[in-house]
């Protein structure tokens, strides 16, 4: 990807640059994990977040796939960070689309995104 490759918005290039948050966090009891996708069927995500108190305090993701899911789990990291767990059983892969300029032929793979931080507030520890 260059940096003025057309197919990919300004918030997607800047993730790209970076990829924050990508890893994994240390294990320990306050952590939960989450996978939604396949790698062989070409997008894989996941995530895992260390929970403090009622809150997301942190987290870390791994993804396989194109560049726009990428992005999108790096802006995850961010976005996630203080929220509480009926706030990630509601949360919506749209906002990553909107805030991110994702196009429509990329949309199922956000929903890889929506799958992983649903699964993350299911797994919630407690």
């Amino acid at each position: 990807m260059t940096r003025e490759d057309p197919r990919y918005g300004s918030g997607v290039r800047r993730r790209m640059a970076t990829l924050a948050g990508a890893g994994d966090l240390p294990p320990g009891r306050d952590v939960v994990a989450a996978r939604a996708g396949d790698r062989e069927q070409g997008a894989e995500v996941v995530l895992q977040a260390r929970v403090s108190g009622d809150r997301v305090a942190d987290l870390r993701y791994r993804a396989f796939g194109c560049p726009h899911l990428l992005a999108a789990a790096s802006w995850l990291t961010d976005r996630l960070r203080g929220l509480d767990r009926e706030a990630l059983l509601a949360w919506d892969w749209r906002e990553a689309a909107t805030a991110l300029e994702v196009p429509p032929a990329k949309f199922g793979r956000l929903l890889l995104l929506q799958d992983a931080v649903r699964i993350l507030g299911r797994n919630w520890p407690g």
